[in-house]
């Protein structure tokens, strides 16, 4: 049998598919458009022709993410979609944030049976309209609401509901988004 050097057969066989289709991606011309494009249909489980994630990005499998339309990521997303990732409309991530559906469990015992490392992964949802700042983690097993914001660096443990602005280590609800919130955009 082939030495797989730790990585089990069958996580790898997926894994490679995707590692090479990521590095394609990162290593891409950034002008090459169509070219980063056709890579993310191929990558994730769904992708929106107004999709922007600027690289470098990274994911685990890349078919259990599913994005909305009109998304956008900054440099360096990390998602880890060994459960589903749905995404909504109108996304706005910022950089250096990390998407987790995987987990491994807390008594050493169990982390690993000496031949691979047992996972523990639930589903994360994004809803539509959403704004995650700079450098924030989102676990395994949460849902954030339409319209929320996430502040720069939370840690998200538990679902957000929609419409408020959610921070800190845990994340936290600070305060309802409100209409003295709107921006008058000034388009002279």
């Amino acid at each position: 049998m082939e030495e797989l050097y730790g990585y089990t057969k069958d996580w790898w066989d997926i894994a490679k598919r995707n590692r090479l289709l990521v590095r394609e991606y990162n290593t891409i011309d950034p002008t090459d458009l169509d070219g980063k494009y056709e890579i993310l249909q191929e990558l994730l489980g769904s992708v929106d022709v107004k999709t922007v994630i600027e690289p470098p990005f990274y994911c685990d499998d890349g078919k259990n993410i599913y994005l909305g339309k009109n998304f956008y990521a900054n440099f360096n997303l990390i998602i880890l979609d060994a459960d589903r990732i749905t995404i909504g409309d109108n996304v706005v991530i910022g950089p250096n944030v990390t998407i987790a559906a995987a987990d491994h469990p807390i008594h050493p015992n169990s982390r690993t049976d000496g031949h691979s490392f047992p996972i523990i992964y639930a589903p994360v949802t994004i809803g539509n309209n959403v704004w995650i700042g700079t450098g924030v983690t989102i676990l395994k097993g949460v849902t954030i609401g339409d319209g929320a914001v996430i502040g720069a660096h939370s840690l998200v443990t538990k679902d957000v509901p929609p419409m408020v602005v959610a921070a800190g280590t845990p994340c936290r609800v600070i305060r309802d988004i409100t209409d003295e919130d709107l921006y008058d955009w000034n388009h002279e």
